[in-house]
């Protein structure tokens, strides 16, 4: 019963907190100090071109490559006293400060131009929350665009003023 309960809430909290747009996606992580940051993740279309691969090949990466190259930027890279290296693992890091992250879906989307929309699950402060990365078909990372929330709808009434004495 519990943990259904759970899901329901996190299903709650999380689906207002993202929205797909014409524009891309739109989205909000509650950060470490408890405030919550939007986002908005469009890619644009116009991109410089991709510089040229000095091997000949075409430089397209796999959906597999995409997520592995999602979680490293969005959770930072940890490297292990055996040499080994962690992707998203228990060290925060990356773009989102993040840790213990999953990849949920990676999608490929053609316009406007080509990339995988991958959306990610982690760990932020002590909240599991979703976020998205847009990796261009040639490896390259979009950054999402930190947007302010929109401004609270005014109240009618009196301005009440605190002031410590």
């Amino acid at each position: 019963m519990y943990p259904r309960l759970l899901s329901i809430l996190a299903f709650a909290l999380v689906v207002p907190a993202m929205a797909a747009t014409t524009d891309g996606v739109t989205f909000s992580v509650r950060q470490e100090n408890g405030v919550d940051q939007n986002y908005q993740l469009e890619v644009p279309s116009n991109l410089p071109p991709a510089k040229p691969d000095p091997t000949g090949t075409t430089g397209k990466i796999s959906q597999n490559e995409a997520a592995i190259v999602a979680v490293g930027w969005a959770a930072g890279l940890e490297t292990t006293a055996s040499g080994l290296t962690n992707l998203g693992a228990s060290k925060p890091g990356g773009f989102y400060n993040a840790s213990y992250v999953k990849v949920d879906s990676v999608q490929m989307q053609t316009s406007p131009v080509p990339y995988y929309l991958v959306q990610m699950n982690g760990k932020i402060g002590q909240t599991r929350q979703t976020f998205y990365a847009a990796i261009l078909d040639d490896g390259r990372i979009v950054r999402p665009t930190a947007i302010s929330s929109s401004p609270a709808t005014p109240q009618k009434g009196t301005t009440r003023h605190h002031v410590k004495s």
